[in-house]
Order: structure tokens, then C-alpha cells, then sequence
């Protein structure tokens, strides 16, 4: 979800707000529904919901954050416990010795970067996606801050990088510890895992393709070098979706539905059979009425204003529509996997435009080849699934698997990917760009072990 911070500056003769309290006040200090709704990328009407029953979790750090940065002084408790930016304890982070697989990576010219478990909530509540967060282990510290145990070292990592580095050049970081993740029980999976990885941080445009295949092959060499042979790899480039979207030529609003919900990867299945049955089953038109009155009163807890703001919207999006060509279309899409060719084959297909997907084969050609792999070992496999990658909500492009299909429910032994929305997110002062990958090293250890290997 993109948030924006283009607040109206407040007139040099305003009285001071003093401690706001509730979330109505605090809605009302920075410019009423509306510029909230923006600030949020959400409908009004959540907002008007908001000034009712609280602010969401989700919104906890990113309204901490503006609310801090224009010197509003908000009672911890409206944002459930969140201290605001600047005021969160510093930990250390204890030091472990080296490891082989972080020795490996610093050998390859990456800097040991090393972060604390317990964790500020905030970046992960509001970046990881609702499948990863509900994954969260959170708990509030004596002196009334929330926290959470790390479930990776990519947001850590990527706030310790925006802490020591003020310029923000580009850095090459490696780490290695403990990551924790709530799971089902009956899963298979453990709560608590290791996890080694690097991250490229703050490269320049021309630098993107030639790091993607950077951190691809370091991950590769590091799985290898544990004596792993046999294994998967599955890619996307999240990019691809709506290029897709695009060549279908959806209207605008359709368009950002469907987006919003691929990313939202939990909502997706619900949302496309939303739009599946509205196409196959079309409404007759029908003639809203707006409703007349001051824009600011009320009507059960919502604005008029708001009311006929939401009526526009949903009428602009029931408009908009989808044919059942279109729908099917998307089902489709969203079910391949194989190899590159053949499925970017497939997509041309079901567009009907011959070369469609040409600038993504130019794309996986150049990444693949400048990462070293050989697509033609049927040992280590290199599939295009378009659904891949939706979990981490941060991604923006590439993301990619490493499979060992042995193991089951434990058979991804690595895993990362482009996030270059995420450090602007975290505080940095512009768009930085970032790429990364994480091996989980006791699925990687059980692998070899399966293998004839020496982990």
C-alpha cells in the first residue's frame, strides 16, 4: 500500500493541538477524512470508521511517523503502544562468531551487518502483508513500547543500513541469526530458524539487472557450496502482472483493483472470483441517487461527503467492468508455471499479441545468463511461476525459490527478491533501490544431508 506525506502546511498563527489522544483528534489535526484517506491510500470511508473504532495496526507506524514529523504530540496508547520514530529504544545487537556461510559472503566482498531480535513492531506490521504478519510474534516492553521477534533480516538489516549510512551510498551487507515465525500446528515447520543472507542496498538504475544476477548467483554458490545439487529454481518479476493487466486493456479503475489484490496476496482469490462473478452474472445498470445535504454532517457515523465519495467509487468500479474473456484470462495467467519460454509463450496466447512479452524474455535471458545458470541441467531446473513472490508484500520485481522438492513442506531452502519501495517506506529521503536473498540454513543443512553432501 503506498502512503503519501503531502500534508498542507498548517498557518503560522494556529494555536498548539496539544496531546492528542484519540484517533479523532488525531484525523482532525492532520486535515480531516479526506487528506487522510490520501496520506493512507484508503477510502474515506475506512477513515470515518477509523475516527470511530481506532486506527488499524497496519497504519500504526506510518501515522506515528507524520504524526512525529509535524510535531504532533499523540498519546502512545492511540497507536496501540507504538513509541513514535526517535524515541525507540537503541538495542544492540549481540555478536555471534562468524559463521562458514557468513564467512562466504563477506569473502565475496559483502560488509557483516548485525541487528538485535527484538524488534520495533511498527515496519513489520505495516510492510510484511497480512499472510506474513498474522505470523508475528508481539509483545509490548515494561516501558510501554511494541515490539516483535524478527520473522527475517531484511527490514532489520535495511533499518541498521538507514541508522549508520545518512548519505545512503550503495552497500553490499551480509548477516546470519535467528529469525522467528508463527506457524500452524501440524505445519512441519519450525517457529524459530537460522537464516543467512546479503542484501545490495542503494544501487544506481544501471546497476539493477547486473545485482539481481549478483545476489541470484551468490545465493546459488552459497546452496552449492553445501553440497546441494539437486534443486528448483522458481522466478517472476512481479512487474509481469501488470504488464499483463495492461495488454488486456482493463479501465483504470479494474486495473488498480486487481493490482491492489495481487499484492494484498490473501484478498487475491477473493477478489478475482468477485470479478469472475460479476462478469459472468452482469447487473443491469443502475441509477444511484446521491445524497443532498452539508457535506460535513453526519449520517451514521459517516460525513455526507464520505457517503457519495464511496457511492462514485464503487459506481466507477461496477463501470468499469470485466468480460468473462478478460476474467478468464487473469484465472489462467495466475496458474502458470514452467519453463521461462514456454510460459511467456503461454501469456502471449492468452493476450493474442504475438511478442507481447518480448521485453521480459530480453529480461530473464540477460538476468539468467549474467547469474551463470544453466537452464538445460534438468538437476537445477529454472521454472516462471506467475503467482511466486506475493507473500512478502515488500517485493516490486524479481522474486525467487530455491527448491529441493524432497523436503516437503520444508523443501524452499532459499528465497528473496527486489524491494525497492521499502527503505523511501523506513525513513530514507528518496526512492532507494535494493535487491536481496536469505538461505533458511537448517533446511539448507538437511538438504545436503539428504543429498551426500557436507553442510
Amino acid at each position: 500500500m503506498a502512503y503519501h506525506t503531502n500534508l498542507p502546511v498548517e498557518p503560522a498563527n494556529r494555536a498548539p493541538l496539544g496531546r492528542l489522544t484519540t484517533a479523532n483528534a488525531v484525523i482532525d489535526a492532520l486535515g480531516g477524512t479526506k487528506a487522510v484517506a490520501d496520506l493512507l491510500g484508503v477510502g474515506a470511508s475506512s477513515v470515518s470508521n477509523y475516527r470511530r473504532l481506532g486506527f488499524p495496526a497496519r497504519a500504526y507506524f506510518t501515522l506515528a511517523k507524520i504524526c512525529q514529523t509535524h510535531g504532533l504530540d499523540v498519546a502512545d496508547a492511540v497507536f496501540g503502544g507504538v513509541a513514535t520514530p526517535g524515541t525507540s529504544a537503541k538495542r544492540p545487537a549481540a555478536r555471534a562468531s562468524q559463521t562458514a556461510a557468513l564467512s562466504m559472503f563477506t569473502a565475496q566482498g559483502f560488509e557483516p551487518c548485525h541487528t538485535p531480535i527484538m524488534q520495533p513492531a511498527g515496519p513489520f506490521i505495516d510492510r510484511l502483508g497480512e499472510e506474513m504478519r498474522r505470523r508475528l510474534y508481539l509483545f509490548t516492553d515494561p516501558g510501554g513500547e511494541q515490539l516483535c521477534l524478527r520473522p527475517d533480516l531484511t527490514i532489520p538489516t535495511a533499518l541498521a543500513y538507514l541508522a549508520n549510512n545518512p548519505n545512503t551510498p550503495k552497500a553490499r551487507l551480509a548477516y546470519e541469526g535467528l529469525a522467528f515465525r508463527y506457524q500452524s500446528r501440524g505445519a512441519g515447520k519450525p517457529e524459530e530458524f537460522y537464516q543467512a543472507g546479503i542484501e545490495i542496498l542503494a544501487s544506481p538504475p544501471d546497476d539493477h539487472l547486473t545485482d539481481e544476477a549478483d545476489v541470484l548467483k551468490t545465493i546459488v554458490q552459497a546452496v552449492e557450496t553445501a553440497g546441494v545439487q539437486q534443486y528448483q529454481i522458481i522466478v517472476n518479476n512481479l512487474t509481469m502482472f501488470s504488464r499483463f493487466l495492461a495488454a488486456l486493456d482493463l479501465s483504470q479503475g479494474t486495473t488498480k483493483r486487481l493490482e491492489r489484490a495481487y499484492h494484498q496476496s490473501a484478498n487475491f482469490d477473493a477478489v478475482l472470483q468477485t470479478l469472475l462473478d460479476e462478469a459472468e452474472n452482469p447487473q443491469p445498470p443502475r441509477d444511484i441517487a446521491f445524497i443532498n445535504g452539508d457535506p460535513q454532517a453526519e449520517i451514521v457515523g459517516r460525513t455526507i461527503g464520505d457517503i457519495n465519495a464511496r457511492i462514485l467509487r464503487l459506481q466507477s468500479e461496477a463501470d468499469a467492468g470485466l468480460t468473462p474473456k478478460q476474467a478468464r484470462a487473469i484465472v489462467q495467467f495466475m496458474k502458470l508455471s514452467g519453463p521461462i519460454e514456454r510460459v511467456l509463450q503461454d501469456i502471449e496466447t492468452l493476450l493474442g499479441r504475438a511478442g507481447a512479452m518480448a521485453p521480459l524474455q530480453d529480461y530473464w535471458q540477460g538476468l539468467l545468463t549474467a547469474a551463470e545458470l544453466n537452464r538445460e541441467n534438468p538437476q537445477k531446473p529454472v521454472f516462471l511461476a506467475t503467482a511466486q513472490g506475493r507473500k512478502m508484500a515488500y517485493y516490486t520485481g524479481l522474486a525467487f525459490e530455491i527448491h529441493v522438492p524432497a523436503l516437503n513442506a520444508q523443501r524452499v531452502i532459499a528465497s528473496g527478491g527486489r524491494y525497492d519501495d521499502l527503505l523511501q517506506s523506513l525513513g530514507a529521503s528518496t526512492p532507494l533501490a535494493a535487491v536481496g536473498g536469505a538461505i533458511a540454513l537448517e533446511r539448507l543443512r538437511a538438504a545436503s544431508q539428504q543429498q551426500g553432501g557436507a553442510a
